[in-house]
């Protein structure tokens, strides 16, 4: 009796195998680039941070230089600004941080002692529902603030890291910006590639520069109201308050989440009452003002994505790099809807940057 070789089957010729095999290896390489990604993370998300930055500054450069100014100059003085503002910000937030750090231990008991009562309310009713507990579950303590200061000084260490990484990578981005465009157009092998090549870098350029201008005026409005807001209400360091707003902006639905519940626990251990929640809901009333009106109205439809896609893209970038992988979500969703738009418009119909 003849064996059949169970690879050779006539229902699948040898085209359908090798697509077959095309693909796996599709998967697999990009299995793994996501797995080097991942574990790079603390090196290739300042990097990736730096190019989108410095694709913003390089959009200022060229409208100095447009100016008047030569190039290495406009790229220079954009460069030595941005780094200078950077420093002083971290500068202005190193005092208000540290007083945060030193007043958790007491803002932790603060919270154990306003939640006792509601601790105690719910160990009675378990217990009339027929569980047996010793006592009141026990709130944060000491301890528990202790740990969480030092889990923050140990995140400090990556942080300051990444910014090594991101002010040079920044400034050697926007210096060679217009020698590495010409590379990338000039190693494409046809004119037509080189013509939608140039297209795209130019539709991502004033893609990312239209939305990071927008939000950021956008974000530092809610920052300055919040930190209005805090200083109205006696809560201390306002400017923190503002700077966490505005940085928090760039992550949607989570950002705003993380400060109204700040803002919620702050009111409830200065006031009393239903005052106590007046300074997260007037937060809440400016973001959505914000986030329903004046962004809209100053983007249009054009930058609407898809909020599933928003979010899956926070989940899986912040659970890839972290804060910074959660900032820089809706950013990457920008730049690949802008590149699958500039593929997909046809190269007739295309108007040359």
């Amino acid at each position: 009796m003849n064996k059949i070789d169970p690879l050779d089957r006539p229902d699948v010729d040898a085209g359908q195998m090798g697509r077959l095999g095309d693909y796996a290896a599709i998967g697999l390489f990009t299995l793994a680039i996501f797995a080097v990604l991942k574990t790079a993370g603390d090196v290739i998300a300042p990097i990736v941070a730096a190019i989108f930055v410095g694709a913003i500054l390089s959009r200022i450069a060229e409208r100095l230089n447009q100016l008047g100014l030569p190039s290495v100059v406009a790229n220079t003085l954009v460069v030595v600004c941005a780094v200078a503002l950077g420093l002083l910000l971290i500068a202005g937030l190193a005092e208000p941080l540290a007083s945060l750090v030193a007043r958790a231990p007491d803002m932790a008991r603060a919270v154990a002692d306003m939640s006792q009562p509601l601790a105690q309310r719910l160990n009675r009713l378990l217990g009339e529902l027929g569980h047996s507990h010793a006592g009141a579950p026990a709130g944060p303590g000491l301890g528990d603030a202790m740990g969480w200061i030092t889990a923050f000084l140990g995140r400090l260490t990556p942080a300051l890291e990444g910014l090594l990484i991101f002010f040079p990578c920044l400034a050697f981005f926007v210096a060679g910006r217009d020698s590495m465009r010409k590379q990338m157009v000039l190693a494409m092998p046809k004119r037509a590639s080189r013509l939608s090549t140039l297209k795209t870098i130019a539709a991502v350029e004033r893609a990312l520069s239209q939305y990071f201008a927008t939000t950021a005026l956008v974000y530092a409005s809610v920052g300055a109201v919040t930190g209005a807001i805090v200083l109205a209400f006696g809560l201390s360091q306002p400017l923190l308050w503002a700077v966490m707003t505005f940085a928090l902006g760039y992550v949607p639905y989570i950002g705003v989440s993380l400060i109204a519940l700040a803002l919620t626990v702050a009111g409830l251990l200065t006031f009393q009452g239903l005052f106590a929640l007046a300074p997260a809901a007037l937060y809440l009333a400016a973001h959505l003002f914000s986030e329903f009106v004046i962004m809209p109205t100053l983007l249009g439809r054009r930058y609407e994505i898809n909020p599933f896609l928003i979010f899956l893209a926070i989940v899986f970038w912040g659970w890839m790099w972290g804060p910074v992988g959660a900032i820089l979500a809706v950013p990457l969703l920008v730049t690949a809807q802008t590149v699958a738009d500039a593929l997909m418009t046809e190269p007739d119909r295309a108007a040359l940057p």
